[in-house]
């Protein structure tokens, strides 16, 4: 069958049904490859979201773990928290293992306050709270 031989009119509704069609795979065909395209580029960007947000909470962790560490094996808490004499706990080495805590608090942002305590249950405050007050019992 040629279509030299059709009907024109059919020629014509045979030429508009092919474009049709040929329209319609060719959209089709961009329209998967757009999605795919955005479905790559949104698992792209939010795997970088999540890999960012994973270094920033290690990095916190790492922070609020070196400020501890740093805190608890010092000298002058180590001396607050062996001293018997409650007067030498409250006036010597006190204020020197609160000075220490809070300047590991101050520089860094993620600690809001650091608390030791020691065998006999005494414990070592330094926190932010709303009257900004530190004490130690």
């Amino acid at each position: 069958m040629k279509i030299s031989k059709l009907k024109l009119k059919h020629q014509i509704w045979l030429i508009f049904f092919f474009s049709i069609i040929i329209f319609t795979v060719m959209e089709f065909y961009y329209y998967y490859s757009f999605s795919n395209l955005t479905q790559k580029r949104a698992t792209h960007y939010s795997n970088q979201m999540i890999e960012q947000t994973r270094r920033k909470i290690d990095s916190a962790f790492s922070d609020i773990r070196v400020s501890t560490s740093i805190a608890v094996n010092s000298r002058r808490v180590q001396e607050f928290s062996v001293v018997d004499d409650d007067y030498q706990r409250a006036f010597n080495s006190g204020p020197n293992a609160l000075d220490l805590m809070e300047y590991m608090r101050s520089f860094n942002s993620y600690v809001d306050g650091i608390v030791i305590n020691d065998i006999r249950g005494r414990r070592l405050y330094s926190s932010a709270s709303a009257s900004g007050d530190i004490f130690f019992s």
